[in-house]
């Protein structure tokens, strides 16, 4: 029997980009430097996190880090289709309206 890896995919198109999978400590470590700054190459960028299965602190934590990376960029970065484990997990960690929520 083989153990599934737990996996992060993102499908990046012009001011939009789809996350789907696991937003943990464990998928995050395999999110290239490039892939990230592909997504801060228009001037704005909308985040859907529908797809977003699991996240845990260490995702929660990416996405500051991502607020951060597309400020440096010049780019607006919000979010979008907050999960509610999500949406639980910003309220257990007292970070409400801190992220951009579109």
């Amino acid at each position: 029997m083989s153990e599934l890896t737990p996996k992060i995919v993102l499908n990046i198109t012009a001011e939009l980009v789809e996350l789907s999978g696991e937003l943990t400590r464990h998928t995050i470590m395999k999110i290239t430097k490039k892939s990230i700054k592909q997504l801060f190459l228009p001037s704005s960028t909308i985040l859907d996190l529908t797809s977003i299965t699991r996240i845990d602190t260490a995702g929660l934590a990416w996405l500051f880090y991502l607020l951060e990376q597309a400020d440096l960029a010049n780019c607006q970065l919000s979010f979008a289709n907050i999960p509610t484990k999500l949406d639980k997990l910003i309220s257990l960690s007292g970070v409400e309206g801190f992220l951009p929520v579109k």
